[in-house]
């Protein structure tokens, strides 16, 4: 007499499972590496970024920016800087938006921004040799 058993077994759940921690491990490593390349850029120029915030900005970077903030109201009104630790290098008119490249003494440390004023006020770090 012949029985026949019939053996439930799900092929390949170990493999589904190997293949979701191993999916899992990726997500993580490319989110890991992602928010270091983002993390690396802002800390390039926070204050140009709009993030002169921890861990992106060092004390430097904030004094810089609380004397940018400081720097802001003139140069969008197109008045004199009357700040004894900044100096105007160049201003150049372009296109209707008037750029300045500014020197900053920020704490002992010599920075330069240049400054694009149109419908917003925006900034990007610049080389201090131009000038």
């Amino acid at each position: 007499m012949k029985r026949w058993v019939l053996v439930l077994t799900e092929r390949g759940s170990d493999r589904e499972g190997k293949r979701r921690r191993i999916a899992a491990l990726l997500i993580g490593l490319c989110a890991l590496v992602g928010s270091w390349a983002v993390g690396s850029v802002l800390a390039s120029d926070p204050i140009g970024y709009g993030v002169p915030i921890w861990p992106f900005a060092d004390r430097i970077d904030r004094a810089e920016n609380a004397l940018f903030s400081q720097v802001v109201p003139a140069v969008r009104g197109n008045l004199p800087l009357n700040l004894a630790n900044v100096q105007v290098l160049r201003r150049t008119d372009v296109y209707g938006s008037e750029f300045w490249t500014l020197k900053l003494e920020v704490d002992g440390e010599t920075r330069c921004r240049e400054v694009a004023v149109g419908l917003n006020v925006s900034s990007r770090r610049v080389s201090c040799g131009s000038g």
